[in-house]
């Protein structure tokens, strides 16, 4: 079987979480196709985007998409591919319990970087819900624990590694990903990755990067708090707008 070029982890400025993403998902699929990619995995945060028509786009250069979502499931991120999204509800490890089967595929996403979203514990303690754990490209030559820890763990569980790159910007295309030796279809790609024909290939960032990377994450921070803070004020302020209105109201007819 061949060996297919795979990246199961990616966002797209369709994003419903992401506000700060800067290109599309046909924008996405133009620059992997460039990089020679045989799979992607379109996985938006909390809501799944898979139009007919994008997968349409994505065939036409002779790139496959795999229905996919990062989940946020009791608060914690699970990268879930080829469910029934649309008549499924998925919000907690039972959920998925209850409707995961031999045709779909759950991944744990960096599940041991700092961050209230990531899994640490409780990928032990859900671990028979898990087909794979991630090896995320955010790491340095000379710094990589987090990554390390989600290899042991894989390995006590006898798991197989996938390798993505969690693209919120078009420069990390590549870094990291997986090669998968199965059949060219979505079902062929998900028995491959369960039966552990798949491997990472993975170069560590540099320094430059990973300093780019977290200056966004900063500046999108930053956004994000700055527009929760304008909502609550316009909040506030209409609050107390109404509130003065209403007294003037009383003071002029009682």
């Amino acid at each position: 079987m061949p060996l297919l070029k795979v990246e199961l982890h990616a966002h797209a400025m369709e994003d419903p979480y992401d506000r700060g993403i800067r290109y599309s998902a046909r924008q996405l699929i133009d620059r992997v196709v460039e990089q020679k990619f045989d799979v992607l995995a379109l996985t938006l945060h909390g809501q799944p985007y898979y139009p007919e028509a994008l997968e349409r786009y994505a065939a036409e250069q002779g790139l496959l998409l795999i229905p996919g979502v990062e989940a946020y499931i009791e608060g914690r991120h699970i990268l879930l591919y080829n469910f029934d999204f649309s008549t499924q509800r998925l919000r907690s490890f039972e959920d998925i319990r209850r409707h995961q089967n031999e045709e779909t595929l759950v991944i744990a996403p960096h599940p041991y970087y700092p961050g209230s979203s990531c899994l640490h514990s409780l990928l032990e303690r859900h671990i028979d819900l898990f087909d794979a754990v991630e090896y995320c490209h955010f790491y340095l030559s000379y710094f990589n624990p987090f990554n390390r820890r989600a290899e042991e763990i894989a390995r006590r569980f006898h798991l197989p590694l996938v390798g993505t790159s969690d693209i919120h910007h078009l420069w990390q295309i590549g870094w990291t990903y997986s090669l998968v030796e199965g059949e060219k279809s979505v079902p062929g790609v998900i028995e491959a990755i369960k039966r552990g024909r798949v491997q990472v290939v993975t170069r560590p960032l540099p320094s430059s990067l990973v300093l780019r990377r977290l200056g966004a994450d900063l500046r999108g921070g930053v956004g994000r708090a700055c527009g929760r803070f304008a909502r609550a004020r316009s909040w506030r302020l209409r609050g107390a707008v109404r509130e003065e209105a209403r007294s003037m109201v009383k003071s002029r007819y009682w």
